[in-house]
């Protein structure tokens, strides 16, 4: 048993989810997907690197030379895909599908996730942790919602951060994300990731101090603003809206220990959105992590095909939707409390969130079909 009795009072909606869930009961999931799929090419990897950095730092560049403040914000935004392109690449390297060799892999992590100032082996074991508990009521570590009545219990500051974070500053979950989880080796409860994470955490500063020292004498805390802090807070925005989206919808629910099963937390609990062409190439596939979920070792570029060996394999079982603003925007207006009655999701008002409104998003008060909530702490892809 687990340590909660949730749901209380599960709908027909619960109910259809569980039956998906017994149909993939004890299969191997991995299976559906081609082994050749699984095969890395460092070549490729590498350029989706380098064209990351040079996105991240050509924008900057920009930034230092354009003729007008007004073309700042597009350019950080662009700035922030560029880090973001590089999270992107370092998850890769955290899982050990960007190349073969685990020291390649660690050295390429640790430089894709400067921009963001995250020591590597932090975000890879706190990732980790989000792969082995996807969507755990009491476990997972990414965009977790918790009880209306919890929250009524909490700090002050808490309840600011938990609602803001969900609300208008969902951009800077997973910023919290980073505060609790990046430079803390205590958080971590095996000594060899703490070690790990120290490393890491030595190598951030020995790289960052220097480098914010020299920004700071040449141009000043202007320069650190525009040169550092926005791109920074730009990659955060990107990394907070994809993961949030990707693991929260009004019609997936969040499961206590005695409905969560492995396979179903692969396969049946994200939400894949449709990018263009172009943001799909830009942000290596990242918004193809159902076939990831079910295998995190297959490389980035190959994701598109593992992801269709699945629907193929199990119709019907893979969600995936257009990405629109409205369905982003719809997520953070209803999407806030996990609802102890249902198992989804609960508005500001306390009331159930209605799937089948929220879908359509005709959604009034207390209901919606956005996609899930966030977790306390924030999230990680």
């Amino acid at each position: 048993m687990g340590a909660f009795d949730f749901p209380s009072a599960p709908d027909k909606t619960f109910e259809a989810f569980l039956l998906k869930s017994e149909a993939i009961e004890g299969e191997r999931l991995q299976n559906a997907i081609p082994k050749e799929y699984f095969e890395p090419r460092t070549a490729r990897g590498v350029l989706g690197f380098v064209v990351s950095w040079a996105l991240y730092a050509g924008a900057i560049v920009g930034v230092a030379f354009s003729p007008h403040w007004l073309l700042w914000i597009p350019l950080w935004i662009v700035a922030g895909l560029g880090g973001w392109g590089l999270h992107c690449i370092a998850h890769d390297c955290g899982h050990g599908s960007f190349s073969r060799s685990r020291k390649l892999n660690y050295a390429i992590g640790h430089v894709s996730l400067l921009p963001l100032v995250y020591p590597f082996h932090a975000w890879r074991h706190v990732h980790n942790m989000h792969h082995s508990s996807t969507n755990h009521l009491e476990l997972d570590t990414d965009w977790r919602p918790i009880p209306a009545p919890m929250y009524d219990r909490m700090s002050f500051l808490d309840k600011l951060v938990y609602m803001s974070t969900r609300t208008w500053a969902f951009w800077g979950g997973t910023i919290n994300y980073w505060v609790e989880s990046g430079f803390r080796p205590g958080f971590y409860p095996k000594a060899g990731q703490r070690k790990e994470v120290r490393r890491s955490m030595a190598f951030v500063a020995a790289v960052a101090l220097p480098y914010l020292a020299a920004l700071a004498w040449f141009t000043g805390w202007q320069g650190i603003l525009l040169y550092f802090v926005a791109p920074w807070l730009a990659t955060h925005a990107w990394f907070s809206a994809t993961t949030l989206m990707h693991h929260s919808a009004s019609d997936v629910p969040y499961l206590t220990a005695d409905y969560w099963t492995r396979n179903a937390s692969r396969l049946l609990l994200t939400t894949d959105y449709t990018y263009p062409k172009w943001l799909l190439f830009l942000t290596h596939n990242i918004s193809i992590h159902t076939a990831h979920h079910v295998a995190p070792v297959i490389p980035f570029y190959n994701l598109p095909k593992a992801q269709q060996a699945l629907k193929d394999t199990y119709p019907g079982m893979v969600r995936e939707q257009r990405f629109s603003f409205g369905q982003m925007f719809r997520i953070v207006r209803h999407l806030h409390f996990y609802d102890t009655e249902s198992g989804y999701y609960s508005d500001l008002s306390r009331e159930k969130v209605d799937p089948t409104r929220v879908a359509t998003g005709h959604a009034g008060p207390g209901t919606d079909n956005a996609t899930n909530t966030k977790n306390t702490k924030g999230a990680a892809a």
